[in-house]
């Protein structure tokens, strides 16, 4: 037992592997997940648009760039039908899996072993991952790059070679086509890159190179600019991000699941696990002196650029709109990760400590997402719909359960009701089973919906995979629901 713990000690492939395996292995029963809440509905039904319907939904409706919905296609065109959900979240799965590999190849040839596999021991089991991993959204893909953009951005403050410069320029590129957040962190990494050239006086070495690469990828993402400015207006009208989610937003740091999830009796463990860790990047700001000048500049770049980024965030939200949320300040968990993992790395005093307090936080969290990524509140709702109710029976959906009713019930029409409860995410154009409204109508008797509850006869399905996500299926009569859609085209007429 002693030569095997000697050899594994010693041996930098094999802990690479071990970790890299156990967390490909673990999370793998993770992915094989049931569920799609309404956000991830919108990613699959994106991905599985034709590319004139999702270059339309993107230059019309959607609030982010591209690359995650052209990623996630490339799955989903060779998933067959019955494994769609299961493909949908295994691409999520495969970019922390790449994660992993990546931090062990680049990060340990600039950075040292030491540091590179403290960063891959998190990813695998700090609770953000667990999120991460198999969320069918863009923030895994976005994490990544964001990651990769850091760790090549700071070869050009040391002796870069040529294509650190074209590395750097199409990572930067390519974050940026996942999230306008990955636009506000570049911008001040190329700001600290920028200064550390000037501070070590190799910017009249290096500088012209790091101009020509910051215009060049200016130049490639200037396009896509205008799609924000042009429809920021009307997402602006249903932009469901309030000052109260701002309020709570330093959640990321604290509650690393919530409002994702509902707490169970595991919960504060987890909460335990990164109030720690928080601690520990914490200490970093006071132990950062005594370390290398490379892995001081590593760790103030990761951590300025992060914080600064959040606080940019808190004065756009303060001075023009909300736009902040814990859960959108997932795209920075690798590097929240690598910040903590710069201080694990060359503190000994606290590693043991903290490898009990995550070991144990990760069991505890992973018991609560594995529950919750089986939950049945989806499925029973789908399977009394098309045991109780006719096909000829038109549903009348409010909220974001359009969506639920164009991926989940594509064998019934649907009419969308339309009021201050929800939003419009899919033009009427693209829809297949659903219309926005007409009048009049008839053959109405159930409603289905999400987040808005009528003041009728009402079956709930409680959702435990999302907080809020809970499905209403409720019973209307023609003359009831030809008053919604009244009063659903008033409010679109004001609006």
């Amino acid at each position: 037992m002693k030569n095997i713990l000697k050899t594994l000690s010693e041996s930098y492939r094999l802990q690479v592997f071990l970790l890299v395996f156990l967390t490909a292995v673990g999370y793998i029963f993770l992915i094989n997940n049931i569920n799609l809440w309404s956000d991830e509905i919108y990613s699959v039904l994106m991905a599985k648009d034709s590319f004139s319907d999702m270059w339309l939904l993107l230059t019309t409706e959607d609030s982010k760039p591209p690359l995650y919905y052209l990623y996630l296609k490339l799955f989903l065109t060779i998933a067959p039908q019955d494994y769609e959900i299961w493909v949908a979240h295994f691409a999520s799965y495969v970019i922390l899996i790449a994660s992993q590999i990546f931090v062990a190849t680049a990060v340990k040839k600039d950075f040292g072993k030491k540091i590179a596999i403290w960063l891959i021991f998190l990813i695998a089991v700090m609770p953000h991952s667990l999120w991460l991993a198999f969320e069918v959204r863009t923030y895994m893909l976005s994490s990544f790059l964001l990651l990769v953009c850091l760790i090549y951005g700071l070869r050009l403050t040391r002796t870069p070679k040529q294509n650190d410069f074209v590395k750097f320029g199409i990572c930067s590129i390519l974050a940026l086509y996942t999230h306008y957040y990955c636009a506000i962190f570049l911008m001040f990494l190329y700001m600290c890159i920028l200064i550390s050239l000037i501070k070590y006086k190799t910017f009249s070495i290096y500088g012209k190179k790091f101009l020509l690469t910051s215009f060049v990828v200016g130049l490639f993402f200037a396009p896509w600019l205008m799609v924000p400015l042009s429809t920021a207006g009307s997402i602006s009208k249903n932009w469901y991000v309030t000052m109260e989610f701002v309020k709570f937003s330093y959640n990321f740091f604290t509650d690393p699941l919530n409002p994702d999830m509902l707490q169970s009796r595991y919960f504060i463990v987890t909460l335990f696990e990164a109030q720690v860790f928080a601690f520990i990047v914490i200490l970093g700001l006071f132990n950062i002196k005594k370390e290398s000048l490379l892995c001081k500049r590593l760790f103030i770049y990761s951590l300025a650029c992060f914080l600064l980024s959040y606080l940019l965030l808190l004065v756009l939200s303060v001075s023009i709109r909300p736009m902040v949320t814990s859960r959108y300040l997932k795209i920075f968990s690798l590097i929240w990760y690598l910040a903590g993992a710069i201080i694990l790395a060359n503190n000994k005093n606290i590693q043991k400590a903290f490898i009990v307090v995550c070991l144990m936080g990760f069991i505890f969290t992973y018991i609560d997402v594995r529950a919750i990524s089986f939950d049945m509140g989806y499925k029973k709702a789908i399977a009394d719909i098309y045991k109780n109710v006719p096909r000829n029976k038109t549903l009348l959906v409010f909220d974001n359960s359009n969506l639920f009713c164009e991926y989940y019930l594509p064998d019934y029409k649907c009419i969308l009701q339309v009021g201050e409860q929800g939003e419009v995410l899919r033009k009427h154009k693209v829809m297949r089973n659903i219309n926005m409204y007409k009048k009049p109508i008839d053959n109405v008797m159930f409603s289905v919906s999400i987040f808005y509850k009528p003041d009728v006869e009402c079956i709930d399905y409680k959702s435990d995979y999302r907080f809020g996500q809970n499905v209403h299926i409720c019973k209307y009569d023609n003359h009831k629901a030809q008053q919604l859609i009244d009063d659903s085209i008033k409010f679109l007429e004001k609006n």
